[in-house]
């Protein structure tokens, strides 16, 4: 479902103009971020997909786009996680991220200026919209909803900016910060909404995503989320997630191949 628009800013609050260089000291830089309030109101846990779709500029301009110039970031009773920023594959315009909130809880989803590097920019400007999914989840052998119907979600998004002096932050002295907070319509028009699950689908793995994976078990640094797992278990979580593909042919021909590559004594097949 669609939330609301978001903005993020590092640059000055008004443009350069000729002739009047004493606009330059009042006009200083904002460093804007996006927030989301979303508090769980079911009593399980939920793993939500967040997407920030930008409007991409035309000219390509660097500092207009997320990639690079963000980061995703979570917050769930004060304790800050990073999470992975990646572009939905397929579509350059749009980038997500992956979240949990335990049962009953309440999380800050926040997208913020990478700092302190687009400061040295000083120009970063990029505008869109924020949607927000309940994934389905992996069960042996298939992927299924998380739900039987929609879930309940209290939803408040905000912008948060901070004013800095020029020069920041190689100036010293008496500096000036200030902050801005404001509440941004929700596409529903209230606070309290439902999320449909979505249906669970067949899974099919790129080659180059299963490579990585492999890779990372023969190295012995597969994550698994939540789990404190040995080298043991992530090889039986990594069978179960294998057996779940599409069994076409060149699918598994390709991982077929990539085993053969990283000498793992494994074959898939059809029965």
């Amino acid at each position: 479902m669609e939330i609301s628009t978001f903005e993020l800013l590092a640059k000055p609050i008004a443009p350069a103009i000729p002739g009047a260089p004493q606009l330059a000291t009042v006009a200083r830089r904002v460093v804007q971020g996006y927030f989301l309030t979303i508090s769980n109101l079911e009593a399980i846990d939920l793993r939500y997909r967040i997407e920030f779709t930008v409007s991409l500029p035309i000219p390509a301009d660097s500092n207009k786009i997320l990639l690079g110039n963000a980061q995703l970031i979570v917050d769930v009773e004060g304790n800050n996680t990073i999470l992975a920023l990646t572009q939905k594959p397929g579509d350059p315009k749009v980038y997500r991220g992956f979240f949990t909130i335990p049962a009953h809880k309440t999380a800050s989803v926040e997208l913020l200026p990478a700092l302190p590097g687009v400061l040295s920019a000083s120009m970063l400007e990029v505008r869109g919209y924020v949607s927000l999914f309940l994934p389905p989840r992996f069960k042996f052998p298939f992927s299924v909803p998380q739900t039987e119907k929609p879930v309940r979600v209290l939803l408040n998004p905000e912008i948060r900016g901070t004013f800095l002096p020029n020069g920041f932050p190689g100036v010293v002295g008496d500096l000036d910060f200030d902050q801005i907070n404001y509440t941004l319509a929700i596409a529903s028009g209230k606070a309290l909404n439902m999320i449909p699950p979505e249906p669970g689908l067949p899974i099919i793995l790129e080659p180059q995503l299963v490579s990585q994976v492999l890779e990372d078990l023969r190295e012995g640094n597969l994550e698994v989320s939540s789990v404190e797992a040995d080298n043991s278990e992530k090889a039986k979580m990594l069978v179960e997630l294998l057996v779940q593909i599409d069994s076409n042919e060149p699918n598994l021909k390709a991982i077929n191949t990539v085993m053969d590559k990283f000498d793992i004594p494994v074959r898939i097949s059809r029965n």
